[in-house]
């Protein structure tokens, strides 16, 4: 089922005369109220979704990017400046070229044309290095031809990075007697978009700036300052987990490091690397995050304790994968500290709002990271807690900001349009489960599409399954949320209080105080019970405030006292 499907159908109100709220099983049609016998198949569909996803848990899926592959394959071998590093990348392009001369996603959006010439023109760049794989660079440059008029066409969204990463690999290609297919209208066009975002993130000079132009490197090449480049290494040995930007570093400086990590790649994903790694920590933080808010944790209870435990144990630790990114330092303290972890939020304090901005997830304006960290404000349980609150007033002033320039594509590429706007109207601690959940399950989007230089998806991030069975559990609690109400109905004819003129008939009122929070089929008698008595309850008021002599209520208050 696809997102734009599950959102064509509106949510409505269970009443007590339809008993429905059920969501699409397919695009069909609005599904009819099922019974006993589908339910038992429902749990049956369930428990082989369920596996599935647990199955997630073990391992993140992250797909490969031929932009930062080709970047590893142009690494030259210290030993022959005219034989690759990594000849099994060099090998992966030449094999991985799609029908019509593109390298890249086989089915990537048409909105991510840009994309596609990013990493064309990378792919090309890399066999010429080699001088190897002319058919494939003579495809490719067909491709080009055909796609050039995108390059320059501001409506469609861009890698980060391209305005000046594309023009100088365009460059690099003449350099390299490359014929490419660039008209010079064309070419100016690009280069002076290169030119004007260079003078105007020069005049700003912001730190925010330098980290950005640190994580481009391969488009400034000899003229960046590597000195300044290094000052962002991670302790894994990378630069911003960014496979291209440490290739290129370690092309300048034979830093160890950076060669370590390229190796780790290698080992990790064998002949071609992802756009960034790791990302295991964040994955399944977000698993974690969307089954819980979908409704469906308590399928996969044992896993989520355990990834858990594990971001607990480094929390303690200061691991630098969850504590120096916004997003996921962020959406760690708040899951931790919702399960009843002993976790202090001073780590978010280095997220300052002039910190973020000064970063290079504040200069790209990560909507995501920033609404991970509006979220973790609102964990507030200590009496002074400043460092949440202070996030929160600046937090939320960005997103609404955001919000009112109607986000650009990439921004709706990356899904959290229809969060910000939820989030911001309506605190977390201030909903109703089961109506978060009904709103989670409809904003959900499967398609994981991210953008950083180039496109990637994660399948722990967006994934059919997590609908699948959101959507599945939805109906069939609601099915059995049905019988239940009817069952208290025919309770109520049964025990002859529909006959009691006085009392009001609040069954459908009071299963749902019920229903609405303690949702999951296993509590059924809890339902039930808090229902009836709920009815019982209302009927005795009702009894003393109308339908009761004096000398009847005495009567009643003397029973119950015996």
């Amino acid at each position: 089922m696809s997102f734009s499907q599950l959102n064509t159908f509106r949510c409505r109100t269970f009443s007590s005369s339809s008993g429905k709220d059920l969501l699409p099983q397919a695009a069909s049609s609005i599904p009819r109220a099922i019974g006993t016998a589908e339910v038992n198949t429902a749990v049956l569909s369930l428990e082989g979704t369920t596996q599935r996803i647990k199955k997630l848990f073990n391992k993140v899926d992250l797909s490969v990017s031929s932009y930062d592959t080709a970047w590893v394959a142009m690494v030259p071998s210290p030993n022959s400046g005219k034989e690759p590093f990594f000849p099994e990348c060099v090998n992966w392009l030449l094999d991985n070229q799609l029908h019509d001369g593109s390298w890249g996603p086989p089915d990537l959006h048409p909105l991510l044309t840009k994309d596609a010439l990013l990493s064309t023109l990378a792919c090309i760049l890399a066999l010429k290095r080699w001088n190897i794989g002319e058919k494939q660079i003579d495809n490719g440059l067909h491709f080009i031809a055909l796609n050039l008029a995108s390059a320059t066409d501001g409506e469609q969204p861009s890698p980060v990075g391209f305005d000046i990463i594309f023009p100088s690999m365009i460059e690099s290609a003449f350099n390299l007697d490359v014929n490419l297919p660039v008209g010079g209208s064309t070419l100016d066009a690009l280069l002076l978009r290169r030119d004007v975002e260079l003078q105007r993130g020069n005049g700003s000079n912001s730190e925010g700036w330098r980290a950005y132009l640190a994580y481009i490197s391969e488009g400034i090449g000899k003229s960046q300052d590597w000195e300044m480049v290094m000052k962002y290494q991670k302790k894994n040995g990378s630069l911003f987990n960014s496979p291209s930007t440490t290739a290129a570093a370690f092309t300048h400086l034979n830093n160890a490091g950076c060669l370590s990590y390229l190796r780790s790649l290698i080992e990790m994903f064998g002949s071609a690397v992802p756009t960034i790694y790791p990302l295991d920590k964040y994955a399944r933080l977000s698993m974690v995050s969307s089954l819980e808010s979908m409704g469906v944790d308590r399928h996969f209870r044992e896993e989520i304790r355990s990834v858990l435990d594990e971001t607990y144990r480094c929390w303690l630790q200061g691991d630098e994968d969850i504590l120096s990114d916004a997003g996921t330092c962020a959406m760690a303290f708040r899951l931790l500290r919702l399960h009843g972890y002993d976790v202090s939020a001073d780590p978010l304090s280095q997220f300052s709002e002039d910190r973020f901005f000064n970063s290079l997830g504040g200069y790209l304006k990560d909507t995501g990271a920033a609404l991970e960290l509006f979220r973790a404000s609102e964990v507030i349980i200590h009496p002074d807690e400043s460092v949440l609150e202070k996030p929160h007033y600046w937090t939320s002033h960005f997103l609404k900001q955001e919000l009112s320039n109607n986000l650009t594509q990439v921004y709706r590429l990356n899904k959290h349009i229809d969060q910000v706007d939820d989030a911001l109207r309506l605190p977390s601690y201030a909903t109703l489960g089961r109506l978060s959940s009904r709103k989670a399950i409809k904003y959900y989007n499967t398609d994981s599409t991210k953008m950083l230089k180039s496109s990637y998806r994660c399948s722990n991030v967006g994934n059919e399954d997590f609908l699948k069975l959101a959507v599945e559990d939805f109906n069939m609690c609601q099915s059995i949320h049905r019988e239940e109400l009817e069952h208290l109905s025919r309770w109520v004819v049964e025990s002859r209080l529909d006959k009691l003129n006085f009392a009001r008939q609040k069954q459908a009122y009071c299963y749902f105080s019920a229903a609405a929070t303690l949702f999951p089929p296993e509590l059924s008698d809890a339902r039930i019970s808090w229902a009836k008595n709920g009815v019982l309850t209302t009927v005795v008021d009702d009894f003393f405030d109308v339908g009761g002599s004096e000398v009847e209520l005495v009567n009643l208050v003397q029973l119950i006292e015996k």
